[in-house]
């Protein structure tokens, strides 16, 4: 995987935190056995309930909207027309590569089998977890570039 994509995947893998503070607040809010780092099914559980936050009509699938409501972007009114536009394609392309089956939706099969590989493109150390080390790293690979 491309290293500079893993500030992207690293909020995907931590999208059950917000998004301002997910690299503050990452640990405590997926380790739930505390042990100071984020395992496999950690990470699988807090996929499954960002799904279920997302899927706002709570009927297994998410939507484009639904899918696009979990986006952090600023208020769509402040954009300009045009950036509004080139956002929304850019969600639609995202949407399309994650519905692996072109029906229109995103199961949760099919968003878990995309988030993934963001785990293992962060856990460096391949040892299954990711450690606050490792969320550093991909933290400030991301501020690097900033």
């Amino acid at each position: 995987m491309n290293r500079s994509r893993l500030p992207l995947c690293a909020m995907f893998v931590l999208a059950a935190v917000s998004a301002g503070a997910w690299a503050q607040n990452a640990l405590s809010a997926l380790d739930a056995n505390d042990d100071g780092a984020i395992s496999r099914q950690e990470a699988i559980d807090g996929q499954r309930k960002t799904f279920e936050r997302l899927d706002a009509n709570e009927d297994g699938v998410l939507d484009i909207d639904e899918f696009a409501a979990g986006q952090p972007a600023p208020a769509s009114e402040e954009l300009p027309a045009d950036v509004r536009r080139k956002r929304r394609k850019a969600l639609e392309r995202q949407f399309a590569t994650l519905d692996r089956d072109d029906d229109g939706a995103i199961s949760l099969a099919e968003y878990q089998a995309a988030m993934t590989p963001y785990f293992d493109a962060l856990d460096t150390n391949s040892d299954g977890v990711l450690d606050g080390a490792e969320l550093r790293q991909a933290i400030e690979s991301d501020d690097a570039r900033d």
